[in-house]
């Protein structure tokens, strides 16, 4: 295999082409490593992607890597994995405060090292992965490699300016309600949110204790989800929470047939969302003509579950319990409850709202979420196998108009990120895929939803669209690696 010519091919790679020049021969973990943290310093300063580095460790860890590793020598980055001896800011002063320390690294994380991927530190988050922007306080805004002047999005915003301005191929994202879709939306990367309990996610969780969320992987490619989702995924024996195993590797999806699928299309979201902007909508009608065209049978139709203002109720109502959990850590390490001072605003109000809530109102809630699943499912097994919607109600958003905590703040939040959370709810795998770009040249992301554990399903339909619409090519104008920006 010859050997890349400079920084900006080994930049454009992904991942599974990364580790093949290593194994190769044609370059070392060593050199990919080196190259990535050239990238990462060059481009970081423009858009505060990385907010821990941990170069030194990394670089010991390229030079003993297998390099028949499945991702020998691939450098990434981490959203809110465990790393022994790591810090962990959660995006919040109070943790930040403590100088709070991983005692373990976390089977997520053990599974990316035994692949081979070298991690090269940690991506920036809004306070508790609270937020569809990525805008804390503790570590200022993260920016968009398209236009600075506006959002990644969140919460992992980091993950993905990091993955879209060719810092690293792959980096390790989270979705409690659309974390990893709304900043692959507003980059233009890919990725899928798993099916619950699909991907491990104990210690810094667990799928019993937190039932919305799930981890994941931003990426350029399908195939590279695809791979990742092999070496990650499984059985964790702390988990009572688990999908069972797929019936064959999900990088054997890429490129096989999905067959004349029935898709459903949302061309608007839940009750209260409110109008979505004309990019979301030309975003998801040209996908469903793409669909139709590629010989599927696409028709208006949704859900009525997922067009009700449910699914925000039962996310306003659940996610206070999320930050309750986050918070309970640095409460015990600061032997007193969080205050002003303590967390962001609108974390805390949060906070002081679940406080209020009695273990009634628990139970209550995930009574809702189980019947609101039974009754969503209902549709896919009526016969559809796909839900296509827009990823986000628009192009990403500039930085601070959704940080304010009046009515009409909370109102564009919803509108931005309000499409994704319903997923989350019932579990069901769902993709963000980069297929539209504004004139002003914003990518906006579709979605797309699958029947719970149907990750096959997506990954066959999403290399489908990658092949039939290839977006690797589309670089933005902040990126690592050298070279003239591509013209679209």
């Amino acid at each position: 295999m010859p050997r890349p010519a400079g920084s900006d091919e080994l930049a454009r790679l992904d991942a599974v082409a990364s580790a093949a020049l290593v194994r190769s021969g044609a370059v070392s973990a060593t050199e990919l490593a080196e190259a990535a943290i050239e990238r990462i310093e060059a481009v970081d300063g423009a858009l505060n992607a990385v907010i821990f580095r941990r170069y030194e460790a990394a670089r010991a860890e390229a030079a003993k890597v297998a390099a028949d590793a499945p991702l020998a020598g691939v450098p990434t980055l981490i959203k809110d994995v465990d790393l022994a001896g790591d810090p962990f800011f959660n995006g919040a002063r109070a943790y930040a405060a403590l100088d709070w320390r991983l005692k373990e690294t976390d089977r997520f994380a053990q599974r990316m090292q035994a692949a081979g991927l070298i991690i090269l530190g940690r991506t920036n988050i809004p306070e508790f992965t609270s937020a569809p922007v990525t805008e804390s306080e503790l570590h200022g805004p993260c920016r968009n490699p398209w236009d600075p002047a506006r959002s990644p999005g969140g919460s992992s915003g980091g993950a993905g300016a990091a993955v879209a301005s060719l810092m690293v191929p792959v980096a390790q994202s989270s979705d409690g309600g659309g974390s990893s879709r709304i900043p692959a939306s507003a980059v233009g990367a890919f990725t899928i949110k798993p099916s619950r309990g699909g991907m491990p996610l104990a210690g810094s969780g667990s799928a019993w204790l937190d039932i919305t969320s799930s981890k994941s992987f931003i990426t350029r490619s399908v195939r590279d989800t695809a791979l990742l989702y092999d070496l990650i995924s499984g059985p964790d024996p702390l988990e009572t929470v688990t999908a069972p195993a797929p019936e064959r590797p999900f990088a054997l999806e890429v490129g096989a047939p999905p067959g004349a699928l029935r898709i459903g299309v949302a061309r608007r979201g839940p009750e209260g969302l409110g109008p979505l902007d004309p990019a979301a909508l030309e975003a998801v009608d040209a996908a469903a003509a793409l669909l139709g065209e590629l010989g599927h049978h696409v028709e208006e139709t949704a859900p009525e579950t997922f067009l009700s203002g449910e699914s925000r109720e039962i996310i306003r109502g659940y996610w206070p319990m999320k930050v309750a959990m986050r918070a309970v850590a640095a409460e015990r390490a600061l032997g007193r409850p969080l205050a002003e001072g303590d967390l962001e605003p609108l974390t805390l109000a949060m906070l002081r709202y679940a406080r209020k809530r009695s273990m009634a109102d628990v139970g209550a809630m995930l009574m809702q979420i189980r019947t609101f699943t039974t009754r969503s499912l209902a549709w896919w097994d009526a016969g559809h196998d796909l839900l296509l919607t827009p990823a986000t109600g628009s192009a990403a958003p500039l930085l601070g108009a959704l940080a304010g905590r009046d009515e009409a703040s909370q109102a564009a939040s919803y509108r931005w990120g309000g499409l994704a959370p319903y997923a989350n709810i019932t579990g069901q795998p769902a993709a963000s895929v980069p297929l539209h770009w504004t004139v002003e040249g914003l990518p906006v992301g579709v979605q797309l939803i699958a029947h719970i554990w149907r990750e096959d399903l997506l990954l066959r339909v999403s290399a489908q669209l990658e092949e039939a619409r290839p977006w690797r090519q589309r670089v933005p104008p902040i990126r690592g690696g050298a070279g003239p920006r591509a013209i679209f």
